[in-house]
């Protein structure tokens, strides 16, 4: 009974790891690789892992008969870099010296660790927006008008994420925010709306999923390659469309 019940924190624990790599995320090929690796670190027979962007699916067949089958469901992706790194170097100290405690206590910290803080997505924001103004050439009012919407744009971000808005209406909104500031804020400078409006807006692009989904698509991750691909280019057009209403309500485009 002992034997049984490790077996079943053990599972719990490397599915754990997988459902935070997901959440953080991490690309599919990353996640299934790391639960089989864990698992057969713990002493598994073998390990059946099948991931999806909102999903997780694993069959640990332990050496002494009993199966284990656990689902995880994945309802909000919060990208973190920094958590994803720190799972993978628990992944390499347990697969080196598999303890559970020591796996579940670093998997508490893992959780546990804190996001970025509200300062500073709003001045990576702002420096990321201005950073594009200066590649497409802006002067110095088009880079500290492109800065000042890099920073409404991540913060509308953060309070649609408080309040759980759909990921579409939120990308929307914060690119209505910064076009319309781009839009007033060239009514009183002298510096070009498109470099303004496109620079503030560069920060909502979806460049990491993006990247995952190349990866994912590269490795023979079809779904989730796939999957990626199209919440990209929702995202895409969540912005387009927020822009295109602020140009159009202004005056600035016909409609």
């Amino acid at each position: 009974m002992a034997l049984k019940m490790e077996s079943e924190q053990y599972v719990n624990a490397i599915v754990d790891v997988g459902q935070v790599l997901l959440a953080s995320g991490a690309e599919i090929y990353r996640v299934e690789d790391t639960v089989e690796r864990l698992a057969l670190a713990a002493g598994f027979a073998r390990a059946e892992v099948f991931a999806t962007p909102t999903g997780l699916f694993a069959t640990l067949v332990s050496r002494d008969g009993p199966v284990y089958s656990r689902v995880r469901r994945i309802r909000r992706v919060e990208a973190n870099l920094a958590r994803i790194a720190a799972l993978n170097q628990l992944s390499r100290e347990f697969a080196a010296q598999p303890r559970l405690q020591t796996l579940t206590t670093a998997l508490t910290a893992c959780e546990e660790m804190q996001s970025y803080s509200p300062l500073w997505i709003t001045a990576a924001g702002a420096l990321g927006s201005a950073a594009f103004a200066v590649i497409f050439g802006g002067t110095w009012p088009e880079t500290v008008l492109a800065g000042l919407n890099g920073a409404l744009a991540m913060l509308v971000m953060l309070w649609a994420r408080r309040r759980r808005v759909p990921p579409f209406l939120a990308s929307t909104s914060a690119a209505f925010a910064a076009a319309a500031l781009g839009v007033v804020g060239t009514r009183f400078l002298t510096a070009s709306m498109d470099i303004v409006i496109l620079a503030g807006v560069m920060v909502l692009v979806p460049g990491i999923t993006i990247t995952t989904s190349l990866r994912d698509l590269l490795s023979g991750e079809l779904v989730s390659g796939v999957a990626r691909a199209a919440e990209a280019g929702v995202t895409a057009l969540a912005v387009a469309v927020g822009v295109a209403a602020v140009l159009g309500i202004m005056g600035v485009i016909p409609w």
